[in-house]
């Protein structure tokens, strides 16, 4: 569970756990605050008062457990991985909902966001219907920029698949591009699809990596 790249993000590590009456308080040591409740993914409404006390950290500080009394396990990097973008969509949305007008940071990880909810809702297929080349485009950015090259060649062998239907005389509805291709060709789609989540399994910690860490480090722009 502890990836190389925890050692540098100590930042994110849990500082401490704090558990009332309604929610487990996280507390990191950025000064980051999260308040989970207890009828959430947690289920630490299954649980007694004391055993909801009974949080143990592990993996370095960057999991708080409670997995002793079969409720759940909280990952700091993803609670951090979440709150970014969740800065970063709320940009957009006082942008008008309008990619453009953010920075070419908040795109990324706008972008970032798009393409998670869609592939594990429902597939890369989805991801591109729903947004089209612009989006595909950053996202391959987005992957490279953050270090997974293999996922952003999947996005562009995904695209390779259905690229030939662009000399379709005929205007291409993006959600029906499945239906003008071949048996092969959606198999293609499908083992693409299948492979795709061990390609971005790490992409929540390098992710924060490079947007919290290497960008901080970089000299400003003159």
């Amino acid at each position: 569970m502890i990836h190389p790249l925890h050692a540098e993000l100590g930042c994110l590590q849990i500082e401490r756990v704090a558990v009332d009456s309604q929610a487990a308080h996280i507390h990191l040591r950025n000064g980051q605050q999260f308040a989970l409740k207890h009828d959430g993914y947690l289920r630490l409404d299954r649980l007694a008062g004391a055993q909801r006390d009974d949080v143990r950290l592990e993996g370095g500080g960057f999991f708080a457990s409670w997995r002793h009394h079969d409720a759940g396990l909280c990952d700091s990097i993803d609670l951090a991985w979440d709150d970014l973008q969740d800065q970063a969509l709320r940009r957009l949305d006082a942008a008008g909902w309008d990619l453009e007008a953010i920075s070419p940071r908040d795109r990324h990880l706008v972008v970032l966001w798009r393409l998670q909810a869609d592939y594990y809702n429902g597939g890369l297929m989805q991801f591109f219907a729903n947004w089209g080349m612009p989006t595909f485009g950053l996202a391959q950015q987005a992957l490279t920029l953050i270090g997974l090259p293999a996922a952003c060649q999947a996005l562009r062998d995904l695209y390779a698949v259905f690229a030939r239907l662009e000399d379709e005389p005929e205007e291409i509805e993006l959600w029906s591009i499945c239906s003008w291709l071949n048996e092969a060709e959606n198999a293609r789609i499908d083992e693409l699809d299948d492979g795709f989540d061990a390609l971005i399994t790490d992409l929540p910690i390098r992710a924060l990596h490079h947007f919290l860490i290497v960008e901080a480090e970089r000299p400003p722009a003159d």
